[in-house]
């Protein structure tokens, strides 16, 4: 069974079967986004780590050159080994940049979920990520100050595009809302797949809630 075929049979209209509900209601799309991200950094770390033993050794070789030569002797050799030193030099460089940067991007998407700074509905989720990382590109992410000053200035200045923290609305008795005012999509008398994903994806706490919910009316 895969959520696309789920997703097909409900553009259809069609109904769920209780073994395909079960599998949407225990599908978690934050999950899998995160996972892709750590796996994303784990492949860039591990091509720093290739590029930095890679350099040891021509660094080693290059050192033990220079003690069995004469340095009037070998310039040709030399000249190869510096080439190759200086080229894997830049090859580690780019591959640990590559994973710090993977690393901050990582980092401000969760402070940024910890700050209330999720799309309102209708809003593109990419649209809020890029607008945060040009908000964050100098912001000390250890200055726990900074962090907050910056994304209250953010929430302020562009309201229209952030979900409110309000309490929840109908058909979510007694649990938060996130500025979701529907009726529960993981309630069996409500039941909508679309917007359970659409919940996990923008506002992942709310969607917890949510299923916590539909869970004690059970």
């Amino acid at each position: 069974m895969e959520l696309k075929d789920i997703l097909a049979k409900i553009a259809k209209g069609e109904a769920l079967t209780d073994e395909e509900k079960r599998f949407a209601g225990e599908f978690n799309l934050q999950t899998v986004l995160d996972s892709a991200a750590s796996a994303a950094r784990k492949k860039a770390e591990a091509e720093a780590k290739a590029a930095k033993d890679a350099l040891a050794k021509v660094q080693g070789d290059f050192d033990a050159f220079k003690e069995a030569n004469d340095p009037d002797k070998g310039k040709s050799e030399l000249a190869k080994l510096t080439a190759r030193l200086e080229k894997l030099e830049a090859a580690r460089k780019a591959a640990e940049d590559k994973a710090s940067a993977l690393e901050r991007t990582a980092r401000i998407r969760a402070l940024a979920r910890e700050a209330g700074v999720n799309p309102a509905k209708g809003v593109d989720s990419k649209t809020i990520d890029l607008l945060v990382d040009h908000l964050m590109a100098e912001v000390d992410l250890d200055d726990a100050d900074a962090v907050k000053t910056a994304f209250d200035g953010f929430k302020a200045a562009n309201a229209g595009l952030i979900a409110a923290n309000t309490v929840g609305g109908a058909g979510i008795k007694g649990t938060p809302g996130g500025g979701y005012t529907g009726p529960n999509p993981f309630s069996q008398k409500t039941f909508n797949l679309t917007k359970q994903l659409e919940l996990q994806a923008t506002q992942p706490e709310v969607a917890k809630s949510l299923e916590a919910a539909a869970a004690a009316e059970g």
